[in-house]
């Protein structure tokens, strides 16, 4: 899973580009930030399933970490 980790670069920068609804760069940044928000959302999702699915906290860190390009 590690060669797979991580989101896709042009994943990445659409969802940017979608949140930011414009070019400008005051937009491009709130965009980002969103982005950012979304990402540490969903990682907080996908540990605490795994803590309740019985893996220790910090093994559902580091799952949560290795998460697939397509696991968003």
């Amino acid at each position: 899973m590690i060669d797979t980790a991580g989101l896709n670069a042009d994943v990445f920068d659409s969802l940017v580009l979608l949140a930011a609804g414009e070019w400008s760069p005051a937009a491009i940044a709130r965009g980002h930030a969103a982005v950012a928000r979304f990402q540490r959302a969903i990682d907080e999702g996908r540990r605490h399933r795994l803590v309740r699915l019985g893996f220790p906290a910090d093994e559902a860190a580091e799952l949560s970490a290795l998460h697939t390009r397509n696991f968003m």
